[in-house]
């Protein structure tokens, strides 16, 4: 019996320290999102999601407070399986075993963040397109209250990275967040 309330009270642990991201598809299209973990630039495939996201529908993926290189973005133009997308296309079809890495659009990132006596432990998030396309107009949100939007049309310095120097995008919250991925707002 001893076993079976210790692993509840791990498995509570584990599912209290995670944040989670919440996509909803607002365009008039399919898109698949899709999250991958690719700290420093190098994938590992132990953070992998994939799905289609018909017009109108939503879909959630929870990640551990404390990973670093989280990256999610939408596909568009995908076949049936999810593979071959006309944008954001990745190595391994629905589920994608690159993290991103040959995406080339919009991505939205997040990383596990000690801010010591400014703020503790956080969650740095932002959205970017560094050498990059932005091919679906997007929204992140998170549940305490910030906001970034980056449309093709106009996407500022303070709402994505459009280079590497653009600070100002950045954005961090208090572990264990919501972070709302709208394609379309």
């Amino acid at each position: 019996m001893k076993t079976i309330a210790l692993l509840a009270t791990v498995s509570y642990a584990v599912s209290a320290s995670a944040f989670t991201i919440n996509f909803v598809n607002r365009c008039g299209f399919t898109v698949w999102p899709a999250v991958g973990k690719a700290p420093n630039g190098q994938p590992d495939p132990s953070v992998a999601f994939g799905k289609r996201l018909d017009p109108g529908q939503s879909a959630s993926f929870s990640v551990d407070d404390h990973a670093l290189g989280i990256r999610a973005w939408g596909r568009t133009g995908c076949d049936a399986n999810g593979a071959n997308c006309q944008t954001g296309a990745c190595n391994g079809g629905l589920v994608c075993n690159d993290a991103g890495i040959t995406s080339d659009v919009i991505l939205s990132e997040y990383g596990f963040g000690d801010f010591g006596q400014w703020g503790g432990q956080r969650t740095a998030w932002d959205l970017s397109h560094v050498d990059a396309s932005i091919n679906i107009d997007t929204q992140l949100s998170s549940s305490d209250g910030q906001s970034v939007l980056c449309r093709a049309s106009n996407c500022p310095a303070d709402q994505a990275y459009n280079n590497p120097t653009d600070f100002a995008a950045d954005r961090n919250s208090p572990l264990g967040q919501t972070f709302t991925h709208t394609f379309c707002p």
